[in-house]
């Protein structure tokens, strides 16, 4: 009966209780150990992302810690850094600079410097005294021989107004030159007299060379009749300004188409109508290698004189030589106009030079610039056919019987004693040539040389004896030099600055923000990657901490 009668051993109660309290126990150390792990966790991931402290109440710690531990904003940063440093390296600074100068806006330095040039063009002009009138008219000598005075010289004024912005891209403006008289800079005196050939006579001569008889004979009766001679005394000033002769006045009476003007100064035909409207292509519309190249000079294609049906050759592409187009290359040819010599002359590369510590490019004029155009029509030769080396400038002074050369005929072509003696060619004194930077286009130097003479006909058919002698001459008057003598200092240093500092500046720049930007982009990947070996190195330890704790579990409970 006993038997049957259930007891309670304790022992095994205190062996339950144990066995329960360590099941407990154990329950709980393990979940105390995951809440662990899992707060480790989180600290490493807090670790790993920046290392910050969290102080709310620091301001100035909230924010360092915004800049320096918001990872995105480090990635964003780093992405948008290597994405502009591309883009500078392929759009540089220096072609937005040049891109934004193609509009020629108001108000910028291009167009403020173009608007009103700095004064800095020199005209000096050498004049050729004849020393031996008397015995080449008597015959003792078989040639003229001149004497070269000079130089005299002024300051060119260039004036820029009634600028006007038009639908098709282009700009229109007054381009207006004179010429001011620099008295500290000259030596020879405008009162000197000198002696020349008398160019009314011998011009008025030259157009009636192929008159009938009655009319050359009519005509030398007028020269008997004047107190003036084929070589005339006159001042210097005289000679450039106010040449003046009896026997002009007298045929522009008698025939007025003969004589345009009465005053035969040689700067003043030049200056006298040295204002013009010109057209010239701006905008990114054109591109950089026709920037600022004259679409219409006069609101036509050509000089005064000239028309599509005898001439072909226009004035579209050249340019006045204050600004050349943009991004210049080797292979380039500059059309250079210039008004008195009544055409564009080509400019061919030389070399590359280096001027006020900025590399420029020098281009030369063609030394074949004045000579005959076999093939095709020449617009600038004359009846009879004028040699190598001369072009005729007669439509551009009214018919004046006026062709321009090379000063002294440097070249050689004409030889340069086939018609005066005197003369002294030298290549260094009398060729012409521009200084480029090529990438603005800037003009650092320019030295355009000319010579004026006049082409007398055969005036053999004239009673005279004295006409004769003059029959078929090209006769050297004077010789002008246009000299750009440097820029100003604040665009000197400004190309200076563009085209010397700027790149490697921005070379400097643009790689140090590539380096910056892969930094914190690879410190973001760094971060990640970080993140999660940490990550799976808790879940490794997790695992095992669980293990470890349910293998001990299931012992101590069995």
């Amino acid at each position: 009966m006993a038997d049957d009668v259930p007891t309670v051993n304790i022992d095994d109660t205190s062996s339950q209780a144990t066995s329960t309290y360590v099941v407990n126990s154990n329950r709980e150390s393990l979940n105390s150990l995951l809440h662990k792990t899992k707060d480790n966790n989180e600290n490493c991931i807090q670790v790993s992302a920046g290392k910050c402290s969290m102080d709310t109440q620091d301001t100035k710690e909230s924010k360092k810690r915004s800049f320096c531990c918001n990872s995105m904003s480090q990635t964003v940063w780093g992405v948008l850094l290597i994405v502009m440093s591309i883009s500078g390296f392929i759009f540089t600074p220096m072609d937005l600079m040049l891109w934004e100068k193609l509009n020629m806006r108001p108000g910028l330095p291009p167009f403020e410097w173009w608007s009103d040039p700095p004064d800095q063009v020199r005209m000096r002009i050498y004049i050729f005294n004849v020393t031996n009138h008397d015995r080449f008219l008597s015959g003792l000598d078989e040639k003229i021989n001149v004497h070269e005075i000079g130089p005299i010289t002024y300051l060119e004024k260039l004036l820029h107004y009634n600028i006007s912005f038009n639908e098709n891209g282009t700009m229109t403006y007054t381009a207006r030159r004179f010429l001011i008289y620099l008295r500290e800079e000259n030596t020879i005196d405008l009162n000197a007299t000198i002696t020349v050939p008398n160019l009314a006579l011998l011009g008025i001569a030259s157009r009636l060379y192929n008159a009938n008889y009655f009319v050359r004979t009519g005509f030398t009766i007028l020269v008997n009749s004047q107190p003036t001679g084929f070589f005339v005394n006159k001042t210097i000033y005289e000679y450039l300004w106010e040449n003046r002769e009896s026997i002009l006045d007298t045929t522009k009476t008698v025939a007025p188409y003969m004589v345009p003007t009465t005053n035969m100064g040689m700067l003043y035909s030049i200056y006298r109508d040295f204002a013009d409207e010109v057209t010239v292509k701006i905008g990114p519309k054109w591109g950089h290698h026709n920037f600022f190249k004259i679409d219409k000079y006069g609101r036509k294609l050509q000089l005064k004189g000239y028309d599509l049906e005898s001439c072909p050759d226009t004035l579209t592409g050249s340019t006045e030589g204050v600004m050349y187009h943009q991004k210049l290359s080797k292979d380039d040819v500059l059309m250079y106009l210039r008004k008195s010599i009544c055409r564009a002359m080509p400019l061919h590369f030389d070399k590359e030079v280096v001027i006020d510590n900025v590399p420029v490019y020098r281009y030369n004029l063609s030394e074949a610039a004045f000579d005959r155009i076999t093939n095709g029509t020449d617009c600038y030769d004359a009846y009879p056919s004028l040699p190598n080396g001369i072009s005729d400038t007669s439509r551009c002074y009214d018919g004046l019987p006026m062709v321009a050369s090379y000063p002294h005929f440097y070249t050689g072509s004409p030889p340069r004693d086939t018609y005066v003696t005197g003369l002294t060619p030298d290549k260094e004194k009398h060729n012409s040539y521009v200084l480029v930077e090529p990438f603005t286009g800037t003009p650092f130097r320019a030295l355009a040389r000319m010579q004026c003479n006049m082409q007398v006909q055969d005036l053999s058919r004239f009673s005279r004896r004295e006409f004769h002698r003059f029959s078929n001459l090209i006769l050297p008057l004077a010789w002008i030099e246009y000299s750009q003598e440097g820029l100003p200092w604040y665009i000197q240093y400004f190309v200076y600055f563009t085209v010397v500092v700027l790149p490697p500046l921005f070379t400097v720049i643009f790689i140090s923000l590539l380096l910056l930007g892969f930094y914190l982009t690879l410190k973001r990947v760094s971060s990640i990657k970080n993140l999660f070996t940490v990550h799976r190195k808790n879940e490794k330890i997790l695992n095992d901490t669980s293990n470890f704790e349910s293998e001990r579990f299931l012992k101590i409970s069995s």
